[in-house]
């Protein structure tokens, strides 16, 4: 299976029809609720809660850094290489930036497949563009509970591919810090996007200093991409990746052109 093939059937993350319309009524029930009920909750229930729905690691690319990657390698007793190449998807995100800055590139450094997918996609392509580059964890399509249905009922989803069977998590000691923060991250009306999530709506958490911790922690990830190179930041890649403008997945796109459209500030 060639890449752009792989990289197809990776990326659909969609819940089915019905799925959708019980998720949008737990929602509206859930927020209603919440008004009524909010309590702390001892870390069974928290489980036991998040083992009856699994719902976020069905829906979302789970982002890595690179310490986290050598702490989940050593989890499942196999080399980083092994684990970057088999284990990660590529995903890159461009997002429109005309002022210079960390991980702003020209496109004038876009190969001209890439640059042929953004100009469909926007029609008139603008002159630069901040490049995000991340590592995620691989996302399989798995026979999976359907938690709104309490578990009578199974489903085809895309999924983490360590979210096992009865919803728990196979890396849970090594798990990414956005796993850890899910869903009281610490940003300005970010935590209202999770209305199917029962432990957002049960309870709260105040974790601004860990989010702010992991953010920094981000923004020098960017910065040592955007110095080294993604390639030097990143010793072992993945055999796939993915192309977005924004959050819409576009296309493809293989290590060789990202470094292509990101050139170190050295030229080596």
């Amino acid at each position: 299976m060639n890449m752009g093939t792989k990289a197809t059937k990776l990326i659909s993350n969609e819940p089915n029809k019905q799925t959708k319309k019980s998720l949008a009524s737990y929602g509206a029930q859930a927020l209603k609720s919440a008004k009524l009920t909010s309590f702390g909750l001892s870390r069974k229930q928290e489980s036991d809660i998040c083992l009856s729905c699994g719902e976020c690691c069905k829906r979302y690319w789970i982002t890595i850094l690179p310490n986290e990657a050598k702490k989940i390698a050593a989890l499942k007793s196999v080399s980083l290489k092994d684990f970057l190449e088999n284990a990660c998807v590529l995903n890159v995100k461009l997002f429109t930036k005309t002022t210079p800055g960390v991980l702003t590139f020209p496109t004038t450094f876009f190969p001209k497949r890439v640059f042929e997918i953004v100009k469909k996609e926007m029609g008139a392509v603008p002159e630069s563009f901040f490049i995000v580059p991340q590592l995620v964890l691989l996302r399989l399509e798995k026979n999976t509970f359907n938690f709104l249905e309490k578990k009578s009922k199974t489903e085809m989803r895309f999924a983490c591919n360590y979210l096992k069977a009865n919803n728990s998590c196979e890396i849970y000691p090594a798990r990414p810090e956005p796993c850890k923060l899910f869903p009281f991250i610490a940003m300005p009306d970010y935590r209202e996007q999770y209305p199917f999530c029962g432990l957002y709506q049960k309870t709260s958490k105040d974790l601004s200093i860990e989010s702010r911790i992991y953010y920094k922690k981000v923004q020098q990830y960017f910065k040592d991409v955007n110095d080294l190179g993604f390639d030097r930041v990143w010793r072992y890649q993945p055999k796939s990746g993915l192309l977005f403008l924004g959050e819409k997945q576009i296309g493809d796109i293989s290590i060789r052109e990202l470094i292509q459209m990101t050139p170190r500030k050295d030229g080596d």
